[in-house]
């Protein structure tokens, strides 16, 4: 068992990967100072979406 934890450890790093999917739609949103944001001015940067709900 000790000599497979590498390999798990290696795959679950390869899962948890960023997902490239292509060209992302244009976008945009305010935050919640009032500055708005559109996808073409975070071109090059890294975005993270974070969608939930609080029952």
């Amino acid at each position: 068992m000790l000599r497979k934890v590498p390999l798990i450890v290696l795959l679950l790093l390869l899962a948890a990967g960023p997902v490239h999917g292509g060209s992302v739609p244009v976008f945009t949103f305010t935050d919640l100072n009032g500055k708005t944001y559109t996808s073409d001015n975070l071109k090059g940067t890294p975005l993270v979406v974070n969608i939930g709900s609080h029952w």
